[in-house]
């Protein structure tokens, strides 16, 4: 059986388990092409698994286990199947996961951003699109991927809730949104600029000039120009990304938690399930030791200390 045939039947096996393996397709399809290229369509050894990981020479090593990560699983899937396929060690190609410094938002960055977007962009959709999806993602600290994959069906208004649907694990989640977040949303879906698009009444939420969903990239490039219109420049190594609200989020509830004097565990457990992690060990990844939280987890801590005392 070829090796295209296996991955047919492995992605349907654990698919059919909920994972998406969306990279997984098209990375392991990668490889068995570089593989037919070299007429080789039943097996491959160690040396083929690491020669294609490293194939992109210009790469960073954390690419190149990045590849072989991915590829491991499936080799480990043919070894178990008695095809002679070597299970590939994970000494291979280590590459430690570097974090990348979070730019930390304020609330006047945000207020900056949202005023700016009729400026920078002409076309009133897009500034819209913009708008809306800055202000979600800082509502929410929800993936842009996932915020690109939202359908309109997924907008509960009646409840403010947003069903979430699993992009990175397979886990859809349920997300409260608070009712202006709720409002913004159907003013966008209602904007005549957006029916002109013609867009699929159950399709995205988000739509381009065809009436198609966006592509990351794009909403991206958008980004860089709103943050160069608001004046919103790196700081030190922290460089302003899409990404980094998905840091502001849990850092500004856990710091609400501390100045509320609520329970920082019980606000950590509700950050894990809004955020769409399968282990709390993730959230803390996003939790960003600002000088606020700080200042508030210090108080909180010497007030603990001194009703110890008092007792």
């Amino acid at each position: 059986m070829s090796l295209r045939i296996e991955l047919r039947t492995y992605l349907d096996t654990r698919r059919a388990l909920g994972y998406k393996l969306v990279a997984t397709e098209y990375l392991v399809g990668q490889f068995c092409d570089w593989l037919a290229v070299r007429g080789k369509t039943d097996g491959f050894t160690i040396e083929d698994a690491v020669a294609w990981a490293r194939a992109p020479t210009d790469a960073k090593p954390v690419w190149w286990s990045h590849r072989l990560t991915v590829l491991r699983p499936f080799a480990a899937y043919l070894n178990a199947a008695g095809r002679d396929v070597p299970a590939i060690p994970r000494n291979l190609l280590p590459a430690v996961t570097t974090r990348a410094a979070p730019f930390i938002y304020s609330q006047t960055d945000l207020d900056s951003l949202l005023a700016a977007c009729p400026a920078v962009f002409q076309d009133p959709r897009v500034a819209a699109t913009m708008r809306v999806i800055v202000g979600l993602l800082a509502a929410t600290g929800m993936r842009i991927g996932e915020a690109l994959h939202l359908m309109v069906a997924d907008l509960d208004a009646d409840n403010n809730v947003i069903l979430v649907r699993g992009r990175k694990t397979p886990l859809d989640r349920l997300v409260p949104i608070d009712p202006t977040t709720t409002a913004a949303i159907l003013d966008y879906l209602a904007m005549p600029e957006r029916a002109a698009t013609r867009p699929d009444p159950a399709g995205p939420v988000f739509v381009s000039y065809k009436g198609a969903g966006f592509t990351v990239n794009t909403i991206e490039q958008h980004y860089r120009r709103l943050t160069r219109a608001a004046g919103i420049t790196p700081r030190g190594r922290a460089r302003p990304r899409l990404h980094d609200w998905r840091h502001v989020f849990p850092t500004a509830h856990m710091a609400a938690a501390y100045r509320n004097n609520t329970d920082p565990a019980r606000t950590l457990g509700l950050l894990a399930t809004w955020l769409g992690h399968t282990h709390i060990a993730d959230t803390y990844w996003y939790l960003s030791a600002t000088p606020q939280l700080m200042a508030l987890a210090a108080q909180r801590l010497e007030h603990s200390d001194s009703t110890k005392g008092q007792l």
